[in-house]
């Protein structure tokens, strides 16, 4: 795992899948930090880091969910050639989508299985949101705080507004100029997991997942809300695992 995208992760010697795990936007690889100890050793464990964040503090975010997906398949060919499945939360699964499509022209790969959590479907980009690119810091707090991405208590977090706030800022203002690339389907099963009483999401939008795949797509819920799996990561891990020992091919 000598790669600097990848943090707080795993190998097995018995494992013959990559699973790479894509945080939400201003997300960081540490939200996975339990996941190596409840996940089976069936796959080896990638929690991404993207730049401006953690150990790549310094490092500029790119224009675009292209360009950070395409660095990302490029730069680690040892994980995208072979074997390799992916669990991606809210925005996470747009740059988990687009990093599909790079490796799969660089190195004629897909997924196994793909589990998209909280996650509308990459056409529903944020184009309504567009305002906000160029929002004060106290604006884009505000949105932030009413659109249940943030606590009110944040507004009184120096730890948060010094460091959190810049690095979603960042992420947002990528993911506001994002257009997703036309591809045609993936192979691969889709599993949507999503929180019971998730309020950033619309649950409508979520059977377009379909579209994605000319395999299964499967939703299942668990108790809790638009990051339902930080305070209790044991639920989501025990689903991976099923998915895991099935092969993909069937959830819950």
């Amino acid at each position: 795992m000598n790669s600097k995208w990848f943090a707080y992760g795993m190998t097995h010697e018995q494992a013959d899948l990559n699973l790479l795990l894509f945080p939400f936007a201003g997300g960081c690889p540490s939200v996975f930090v339990q996941w190596k100890r409840l996940l089976c050793p069936k796959a080896n464990v990638y929690p991404v880091l993207y730049p401006f964040r953690e150990a790549r503090r310094s490092e500029q975010l790119p224009d675009t969910v292209q360009q950070l997906a395409q660095s990302l398949a490029a730069e680690n060919e040892a994980v995208f050639s072979g074997k390799y499945a992916i669990f991606a939360h809210c925005a996470g699964a747009s740059v988990a989508y687009e990093t599909i499509l790079a490796a799969k022209q660089l190195y004629g790969t897909e997924p196994e299985w793909l589990i998209v959590s909280g996650a509308e479907p990459p056409e529903y980009s944020l184009e309504s949101l567009r305002y906000l690119a160029d929002a004060s810091p106290a604006e884009f707090l505000n949105y932030l705080i009413s659109g249940g991405f943030a606590e009110e208590s944040v507004r009184d977090n120096p730890a948060f507004l010094s460091y959190y706030l810049p690095i979603i800022s960042a992420d947002f203002r990528m993911l506001f100029s994002y257009r997703m690339t036309a591809a045609p389907p993936l192979h691969c099963p889709i599993f949507r997991f999503r929180g019971d009483t998730d309020k950033v999401i619309d649950p409508a939008r979520l059977d377009a997942w379909q579209h994605y795949t000319e395999g299964i797509c499967t939703e299942q819920v668990f108790s809790g809300g638009h990051y339902y799996f930080t305070a209790d990561p044991a639920p989501v891990c025990s689903s991976i695992n099923r998915i895991l020992e099935q092969g993909g091919e069937a959830n819950g």
